[in-house]
């Protein structure tokens, strides 16, 4: 009989624990509490742990086994990123083995500097995510081609997917919270973390002068390793706004990667209390975010 927990609202994002094979990973989260996952089904960069994709493979045996266990549920799968050529040769497999896994959502991140072009293949995935019963959801990223929340909602609507709000990209990329509250019904999952103001700085301050170039290794050394919990006392991040804006029926996945934490932290202890630390948080909240909700998915074949 598979287990439970109390919550099964709260999720967590692959990104907070990357280190950990994806069967280990699972069954951190759900010793942490947690009561749904996000799994990274492709490679971001050549560190992250493939995902196995064999069906007969021992790996994806435990995979399997670590969610019927658990009894977490897949929120959503990551990461199609959409270059120049992306086609169905690319999100088929994907689309395939996040249906079997029972995923609602693919994460999309846009990497092709024609946005238009990145709009017509949003629209032909949409098509066939939806006959496989997830919907793709498109992230903007402050350091990628897809950048800009309006733009991003733009797509959305015309190609009938949505969009998945990312708090530090909501941050770094200065979108006010006026998109967002016009816009609600096309947030079906907010990954919550703070921020400062700026991102920290690496690399030595002499050789930077502002540029461009090391604003964005800035924010990409930000985003994988050095995002803060909510209520950090040098976080800015509008996090209760745009809870309230968006209500219940968006899903809150946790993304908190943060390599000064996790410093000396077995894998489960960092979920835990990372877990811990985002209840007391939406806890305070005027509106108490800790319930079973049921997600936005793509519409009824």
């Amino acid at each position: 009989m598979a287990a439970t927990n109390e919550n099964h609202g709260l999720g967590v994002a692959p990104l907070s624990a990357l280190d950990l094979p994806h069967a280990d990973y699972i069954r951190a989260a759900h010793a942490a509490g947690f009561g749904a996952v996000g799994l990274r089904l492709e490679q971001v960069t050549p560190s992250d742990p493939p995902f196995p994709r064999d069906r007969r493979s021992p790996g994806f045996r435990k995979v399997r086994e670590a969610l019927e266990d658990t009894g977490l549920e897949v929120l959503d799968v990551e990461v199609l990123t959409i270059r120049p050529g992306t086609g169905p040769k690319h999100w088929m497999p994907l689309l395939e083995l996040g249906a079997e896994l029972g995923a609602k959502f693919l994460n999309v991140g846009g990497e092709n500097p024609s946005l238009s072009q990145f709009a017509d293949t949003v629209g032909r995935l949409t098509q066939d995510a939806h006959t496989h019963g997830l919907q793709p959801v498109l992230e903007p990223v402050a350091f990628r081609p897809l950048n800009n929340f309006d733009r991003a909602v733009d797509i959305a609507r015309e190609a009938g997917c949505a969009v998945i709000l990312d708090v530090l990209h909501f941050v770094r990329t200065h979108t006010d919270l006026t998109t967002i509250a016009k816009n609600a019904d096309l947030f079906p999952v907010i990954q919550i973390c703070d921020a400062p103001t700026e991102p920290p700085r690496h690399g030595n301050p002499g050789d930077r002068q502002g540029s461009i170039p090391n604003l964005v290794e800035d924010m990409i050394a930000e985003a994988r390793s050095q995002r803060l919990v909510p209520g950090d006392e040098a976080g800015v991040a509008p996090i209760r706004e745009l809870l309230d804006i968006l209500g219940t029926a968006t899903r809150i996945s946790v993304e908190i990667p943060n390599a000064n934490l996790r410093a000396n932290r077995l894998a489960t202890d960092y979920l835990r209390m990372l877990y811990t630390s985002v209840a007391e948080y939406l806890s305070e909240s005027p509106r108490r975010r800790m319930s079973s909700d049921t997600p936005q998915g793509p519409p009824e074949r």
